[in-house]
């Protein structure tokens, strides 16, 4: 029986995956994927902060961005820039497949082509049911424990009555060639009813010549998308890119413990609201995880009561960021073009970003949100 199986190997799965082996603990991961990294949809955008806290690879970074710049319907534009890179853009596949390499050296157990059907808590233990992608026959895991981290699949959270996100937001993105966007030019943010309604699109320099174009929505987003291909690119061709979609959870609601059970990530919603990202989010949940996992491990104490220390942790660290994120991306998604246009002028006015200077941080907005609404509706 092993000490704990993890179910997902995205970020955070694995980066629990390498904590808990660190630790001396007998670990599995079981993913669907028979490569890690097969279905990586992402813009790729980490923060300086998260590369900082966790060590992470640097081998996979595509490129730096060094100034945001967000753009209105009519084209108004305010930019944000640092003397230092605000982020590293990746490669996703890459990036989680050296996180796999961290995890296997530190001794977890990769069984890819798994795909886990249900989990089963007993007095004991728990029981996975998984079958593999090329032999369909049910077969059976023991461990001590489990931490969930199947990204927006809620297969096994749903038969588990845990945590469910408030809603979706969709994206779709490609890599597509254009030339004449360098590795300097800032990453842009478009916003408006006519561009993305619900949330926004992007263009990010990947450097040599190609940039990562994307948008998310409430709704149905190939048609923003084709829409905002045309204005970006009106040549390109349909063989010179590939489109990737996923839903994103927004806001979640619910448990994410229960007996011998955790789901961490963006299975437990640990997503940023304002803009989908859910990489540093998660590989933080992943080590509040595996910290009350350990010790639970070795007090052979895995009540809900006793793991729900870790959801103690992610609600202090997460829950305003994500309660304000979310009403707030709900309240620009209600506003008219013609509003955001002029709302966008009296930013640049006011010099918006200048008096955000200090509390403007890539992963952290709560409070450049409060303050950017008493700015921009009381001066």
């Amino acid at each position: 029986m092993k000490d704990v199986i993890i179910v997902g190997g995205g970020p955070a799965g694995l980066h629990a995956a390498y904590q808990l082996a660190s630790a001396g603990l007998d670990v599995s991961l079981f993913d669907s994927q028979k490569q890690i990294g097969e279905r990586a949809v992402c813009s790729g955008v980490i923060s300086i902060e998260a590369f900082s806290r966790f060590g992470l690879p640097t081998a996979p970074v595509l490129n730096s961005i060094r100034a945001v710049q967000a753009v209105s319907p009519a084209g108004h534009k305010i930019e944000h820039s640092g003397t230092v890179p605000l982020a590293h853009v990746v490669n996703k596949a890459e990036f989680n497949r050296e996180l796999a390499t961290r995890a296997a050296a530190a001794g977890a157990e990769l069984c890819l082509g798994r795909f886990v059907e249900a989990v089963e808590q007993k007095k004991h233990g728990v029981t996975l049911q998984y079958h593999d992608k090329e032999n369909r026959e049910p077969q059976i895991a023991k461990a001590r424990a489990v931490i969930i981290a199947s990204g927006v699949n809620r297969s096994l959270t749903a038969k588990l009555g845990l945590v469910r996100p408030r809603d979706f937001l969709r994206a779709i993105q490609a890599d597509i060639p254009l030339g004449r966007d360098g590795a300097a030019r800032p990453t842009k943010i478009y916003v408006g009813q006519s561009v993305a309604p619900g949330a926004f699109g992007w263009k990010i320099p990947l450097g040599h010549g190609r940039v990562r174009v994307g948008l998310m929505t409430s709704g149905e987003p190939r048609p923003y998308f084709k829409k905002l291909l045309g204005r970006m690119a009106p040549r390109l061709r349909p063989d010179q890119y590939r489109i990737s979609q996923k839903a994103i959870a927004q806001w979640p609601q619910g448990r994410c413990v229960t007996d011998r059970v955790m789901v961490i990530g963006e299975a437990a919603g640990h997503v940023k609201t304002t803009t989908g990202g859910g990489i540093y989010y998660g590989l933080i949940s992943a080590e509040m995880a595996a910290d009350v996992m350990a010790r639970a491990c070795r007090a052979n104490n895995f009540s809900e009561q006793t793991l729900s220390a870790f959801e103690n942790y992610a609600r202090s660290t997460f829950n305003r960021e994500l309660e304000t994120g979310y009403f707030f991306r709900k309240m620009v998604a209600k506003l008219p073009d013609s509003l955001l246009n002029k709302t966008f002028a009296k930013a640049g006015a006011i010099d918006l970003f200048g008096r955000l200077r200090g509390n403007l941080i890539f992963d952290w907005h709560y409070k450049a949100i409060l303050i950017a609404i008493r700015q921009l509706f009381n001066s």
